[in-house]
């Protein structure tokens, strides 16, 4: 298993292991594609390598296991995916004996979109731990988590990588001819680049983006709404093109911020666009309407957020700038 930066982060972990105190529970929070899922079954690692001295050893048949994410006793419950029920009904078998008799893990994912029901659920447990089940959370943010379950967890935050970092990554899993641009574009987040140079769609997208931005120069509020109208639609997850949609608009609005003030376009996926937005706008309504953007992009982030009216909002407040 590779980790890729995150540097703090495994330092920590390894710090925790080398002394005999790893925690009970750990809470990895951090943008999504930062690395969250990849270092919680790292930590499974370190739970459960067979090996003494440094760990993980990636060769034991714990360490093995828990990478291909086949091991018996590393429990991972999807919090998107999950109710009340099923995760009450999987945490009552947490305190039974583990398949192989160690230790048993449960990572459980998105664990801030859990309501309080389910994450009091999970805090019956934390407040009574046992000494063979260890409890591993991701999250994007810990805003929605309860106080008294961050005050029982381990918090260690995530980060994006340098666009160095990203694009030497990017080219290390084949995407040599855009690895430069998609390091920039997603600001060294290796998994967000990853996953869009995955999709078939996101020519698409950044070609959407682009219209989207044309029409705003135009003042065409019309234009704008009907390339939001006409985005491409994936099965997954039908929140995706706006959400893209909307970051990437943000970068623009951003790249042309800083080209205003004498920079230069750094993560927007259209350099010259975002200079055209600089001369056509005056330096007080470019941060406006990066404030907009950034605004919304917060929104888009979220893993619920209803398309429709975030798009049709997103487009009127940024009309309502240029406009005047």
């Amino acid at each position: 298993m590779e980790i890729y930066g995150n540097k703090e982060a495994v330092n920590r972990l390894t710090d925790y292991r080398a002394n005999g105190r790893m925690p009970h529970s750990l809470l990895f929070f951090g943008d999504s594609g930062t690395g969250k899922r990849t270092l919680a079954f790292y930590t499974a690692m370190l739970y459960l390598c067979e090996k003494d001295g440094e760990a993980p050893c990636m060769k034991c048949l714990n360490c093995e296991r828990t990478e291909k994410r086949i091991h018996p006793d590393v429990i991972y419950i999807d919090g998107e995916k999950t109710s009340v029920a099923q995760l009450r009904e999987i945490l009552k078998d947490s305190h039974g004996a583990s398949v192989e008799g160690g230790i048993r893990v449960y990572i459980l994912s998105e664990f801030q979109i859990l309501n309080r029901e389910c994450q009091n659920a999970l805090l019956t447990y934390l407040e009574e731990p046992s000494d063979k089940v260890r409890y591993i959370l991701t999250a994007s943010n810990k805003n929605g988590i309860l106080p008294t379950i961050l005050s029982r967890t381990a918090l260690i935050r995530t980060y994006p990588l340098s666009a160095e970092e990203c694009e030497a990554a990017l080219k290390k899993a084949g995407a040599s001819e855009e690895a430069e641009k998609f390091a920039l574009t997603y600001k060294g987040n290796l998994g967000q680049a990853l996953k869009a140079l995955e999709n078939k769609n996101t020519g698409l997208y950044f070609a959407a983006v682009k219209e989207y931005a044309e029409a705003v120069l135009k003042g065409d509020e019309y234009a704008a709404l009907y390339t939001l109208s006409k985005l491409p639609q994936t099965k997954e997850d039908k929140r995706e093109p706006v959400r893209i949609l909307i970051t990437e608009t943000a970068k623009l609005f951003h790249d042309a911020l800083v080209a205003a003030e004498g920079g230069k376009a750094s993560c927007g996926c259209d350099g010259g666009l975002s200079e055209r937005l600089a001369k056509k706008y005056s330096l007080s309504l470019l941060n406006e309407l990066c404030e907009i953007t950034r605004r919304f992009s917060d929104i888009a982030a979220n893993v619920y957020f209803n398309t429709k009216s975030a798009s049709d909002a997103f487009t009127a407040g940024i009309f309502e700038k240029v406009k005047g």
